[in-house]
């Protein structure tokens, strides 16, 4: 059970998904030689389903002899919801709530479980109050900013992944996140700092250098967004952001050639990469392969019928055909995807005459 970490075309870090399995706190020194043994099983389990009903058998014998364990209730229910039994998740959750209303780790949990099935108020509600009932959890920090995320909620998000870099200095994952969420603000200056400082702490993430480049590129500086793109294929050749990056770049300097060269490759690496494909089209339609760049267009949408931006290019490129009708049905599309899209609205004005 994960939430995706795409975030506005730039990534959020990969470790940063809000998993339930791997034991998410250490033993208490005060735990029964039971309740140290399901840790163990739960803390060598990770994604393994046979191993992890192992582990949950464990507590559940922890429980008939300690009811009121909460911790075991905690444990239990992130077990079940990594095995997909979210009805025994949240009932473990709560029970372990009962028990102990200041426990931080079920609110966690729970923050978890209700992210996953899309209850947005409950998700936030939870995750705040894990935050709340144990400042340090820098866990929980990056499990509010990321969810934050989700929501829209720019400055929580930013205020949560702050805390988190304060809680653990040497840590990257905060800065590249922070990087993210300061970029949609556009405060550029200090996205491109925070990323800088990610670098600094791990200079081996590629996400850091295909975030930066990314900021580099909307701020303008196309040649520094090209370096870190290439920063990026050092680390790791087949990325296919890193790839899709370098030709976006490529493109916005005229080398549509390479732009299309580099959009392939990154559809080698990841065929369903959607934004390499509408890249691709944009590339092939500069070129003049006209019929190519249709095709393109078309196979983006049947896989993403919902991205706004691929409707838009498609209506340019519709509009350079001479089919005028057709573009402004691809602006409305749009525009019923995103009413706010300043492109779309653009594009359809101009369509119009405007």
């Amino acid at each position: 059970m994960k939430l995706s970490k795409k975030i506005f075309g730039l990534a959020l870090s990969s470790q940063v998904l809000l998993t339930l399995a791997a034991g998410p706190v250490l033993a208490d020194d005060n735990d029964t030689a039971a309740m140290k043994k399901a840790d163990a099983l739960y803390k060598s389990a990770g994604n393994d389903n046979k191993k992890l009903k192992a582990a949950a058998e464990s507590f559940r014998g922890v429980l008939r002899d300690e009811p009121s364990n909460p911790r075991a209730h905690a444990k239990l229910g992130a077990i079940s919801a990594a095995l997909e039994d979210d009805e025994t998740a949240v009932l473990e959750e709560r029970q372990a709530i009962k028990i102990d209303p200041d426990y931080y780790l079920p609110h966690a949990i729970l923050g978890k479980i209700y992210a996953n099935q899309g209850k947005t108020t409950e998700a936030l509600a939870e995750l705040q109050a894990a935050t709340k009932l144990k400042p340090t959890s820098f866990n929980s920090h990056m499990d509010l900013g990321f969810y934050a995320t989700q929501l829209g909620k720019v400055d929580e998000a930013i205020a949560a992944f702050k805390k988190a870099a304060e809680l653990n200095p040497k840590d990257a994952r905060p800065h590249i996140n922070l990087g993210v969420m300061l970029s949609q603000q556009q405060k550029f200056p200090e996205a491109i700092k925070e990323e800088q400082e990610a670098i600094t702490i791990n200079k081996d993430i590629p996400e850091a250098y295909i975030n930066l480049g990314n900021i580099y590129a909307d701020s303008g500086d196309s040649h520094s967004a090209e370096q870190a793109f290439k920063d990026a294929l050092k680390i790791q050749p087949n990325h296919p952001n890193a790839l899709s990056g370098l030709g976006w770049v490529l493109g916005k300097n005229s080398d549509f050639k390479g732009d299309a060269e580099q959009q392939r490759k990154a559809l080698k690496s990841d065929p369903g990469f959607a934004t390499a494909r509408r890249r691709l089209a944009e590339a092939l339609s500069e070129l003049g392969e006209h019929q190519e760049a249709e095709t393109e267009f078309k196979a983006v949408l049947k896989q993403s019928p919902k991205d706004c931006t691929a409707h838009v290019e498609y209506a340019k490129f519709l509009e350079k055909q001479g089919n005028r009708d057709q573009a402004r049905a691809e602006c409305k599309k749009a525009l019923e995807i995103q009413p706010e899209s300043k492109t779309a609205q653009e594009c359809l004005k101009k369509l119009n005459g405007g």
